[in-house]
This record gives structure tokens, sequence and C-alpha cells, in this order.
């Protein structure tokens, strides 16, 4: 039945003027609730907007508001039709099925369906940063301060990708619960920080980012926390990380994966995700054992590979009435 009402969608689906209207302001209110009243959220689409300087990743995906304002009936018509194709869909099943089942309703709902001219994906690329940037957003709102700094990282499909695997152990050591050195060291030793930690996503077409975070502790500023990270990211990038911090980030990332297979959902997902973007079920089933091989030598590679000395941004989180010792005027700001 899903595949049947899947398939007669792909082909078949209504542009009814007052549903698009209707839909339109669910897409705006989305935006508002998820984004436009959200302090950090504004802040972390401004800070993608200027950190890519070319590739679409510094667009949001729901798109700026305007533009979903602006949409006409033609436009999303012929979305629709250049792209909703069975040649340019990806389908999962998971679960107590057999390929002997699934391929022949597969075959019947979306095999009869025409392909279409669906173009080739744009390569896109994005040219090395150089200048080192910084982005302010003042909000009423914010009660809880923040900082983070981002670097351009290769991804399993872009760049220098033999790096991939060493940066999600690289983030696991920094970041990975209460005995990371990063929470350990900023949070519980020191009490500068109320939060701190890192992220990396390897799981892209495009170029991917790796970056650090922290909220400053009660009786501290953004500047003493921001100071404190940029100090211990100093040490990690001096001094290295160890090979029993590698290993037990190993342990946790495996564990983690083998406890992700308890739901269908989550396969599905990363499996579709992976495939749609060109990687392989091959390569989804692999992870545990490629995560396992990587070695101290490589995670201390990748990160210096990352964490050069130019092209980072920075950006800041702060309440409307801070005072501009914090560091920067109001708005956004770039140097």
């Amino acid at each position: 039945l899903v595949m049947q009402l899947e398939s007669d969608r792909m082909r078949n689906l209504k542009f009814d003027p007052k549903e698009i209207e209707t839909e339109r302001q669910v897409i705006l209110e989305e935006r508002r609730s998820r984004t436009e009243n959200r302090p950090g959220a504004r802040l972390a689409e401004q800070a993608d907007a200027a950190f890519y300087m070319n590739h679409p990743y510094g667009r949001p995906v729901i798109g700026w508001a305007h533009e979903i304002r602006d949409l006409t009936h033609e436009d999303i018509k012929a979305f629709y039709d250049r792209w909703y194709a069975p040649n340019n869909a990806v389908l999962v099943v998971v679960g107590d099925v057999d390929m002997g089942d699934v391929l022949p309703l597969a075959e019947k709902y979306y095999g009869s369906l025409p392909v279409r001219d669906v173009p080739d994906p744009v390569k896109w690329r994005e040219p090395p940063h150089q200048a080192d940037g910084t982005v302010v957003l003042r909000d009423r709102d914010v009660t809880q301060p923040s900082w983070s700094k981002r670097y351009l990282a290769p991804s399993y499909l872009y760049g220098a990708s033999e790096y991939a695997y060493p940066l999600q152990v690289l983030v696991e050591v920094l970041s990975g619960g209460s005995t990371s050195r990063l929470y350990s060291s900023l949070v519980v030793q020191d009490k500068v920080a109320a939060s701190a930690g890192a992220w990396y996503s390897a799981d892209s077409r495009g170029p991917a980012t790796l970056g650090f975070y922290v909220s400053p502790a009660p009786g501290k500023s953004l500047d003493d926390a921001a100071a404190a990270m940029e100090a211990k990211m100093a040490d990690i990038l001096r001094d290295g990380v160890t090979e029993d911090e590698v290993q037990r980030a190993i342990v946790r990332l495996t564990d983690a994966a083998e406890l992700a297979k308890d739901s269908f959902q989550g396969i599905a997902r990363t499996l579709g995700a992976a495939v749609t973007i060109g990687r392989s079920a091959q390569d989804v089933e692999a992870w545990p054992d490629r995560i396992a091989a990587v070695t101290v030598d490589q995670v201390n590679e990748a990160m210096r590979h990352v964490l050069t000395d130019q092209g980072a941004l920075v950006s800041k989180l702060l309440p409307a009435a801070a005072s501009t010792q914090e560091g920067e005027t109001a708005g956004k700001e770039k140097s």
C-alpha cells in the first residue's frame, strides 16, 4: 500500500492553489518556530551564510522567508516535474522481509513509471578559506551566551576524505560525554564553562565543518570561556591526543553503532542518506570496522590538517544589553 501511494504521488500530485497557500503558511510558521524565534538558530543560519563562500550549504534548507513567500504555482510544479522520478529516488525497506517479495513490488509500482531526464549532480567546490571571520548576534531573549569556532573540513566524499574517520574519532575524544577532553577540563576541572564540546559530520556530498563551542559558567564572562577553549585546543594541537583516548573513543563509537541497529527507522534513514549522496550500503556496513582501524597518528594528522591558522569563523551569541566589552559591536561583523 505504501509503495502504491508513493508511486501515485510521484506522478499524479495535484497542485490545488488553496492547498499551496495553506502549506506555505505551515512552512513559514515552521521557519518562525524553529529559526526566527530562536536566537541560537538564527545565529547558526547567519554563520553558515558567512562561512560558505561558494557552496550552497550556506543557504538554509527550508529557504529564506522571502523565498517561501515568493514561490509561485509554476515554480513548485516545475520543481516537481524535474526531480520527482523513480530514477532519482532511493527505496529502503528494513525489517523481516525478503528481497524476493520486495523487488517485484518495487518493479510493479515504480518500474512502470517513466524516467525523467534528471541533471547530473553539480560538483560544487568551496575555495580555500584564507581570512578569519566573526559573526555576532545580540538578542534580548539570550540568557546564556555562547561562543563557537568552525573550520572547513573534508567529508566522506569531499576533499581529503581519508581524514573523515579519524575526525569522527577526534570529536568523540574531545566531546564524547562527561569524561571527554573538553568537558572534563573546562567544565569539571577549571569550572570556566557551563558546557563545552565539538562537532563534525562526515556524511555530506560537499565540505564538512569541524567546530568547537563553549558557554561560560556562572560568574565567568564569554571572553573567559572562549580564551580557555582556545588555550585548550592549542594544547591539544601541540601535544596531540593519546592512544588510550583514541581506543576508548573507538569503543564508544562502535558500541553506539551496534545499539543503533535496534531501530528499524534509524537503519533505514542511515542507509537511505548514504546511498542518496553517492555512498553504498557496504560503506554503512563497514563503518564500525573502519572506525576500529583508526590509529592515534591518523587522528593527530587529521586534526592538524583541519585546524590551520587561517580561515576559521567565530560566532558569538550575546544578550542585547551586553557590554561592548564582550568584544564586538551589534550585528554581524567579518574580519
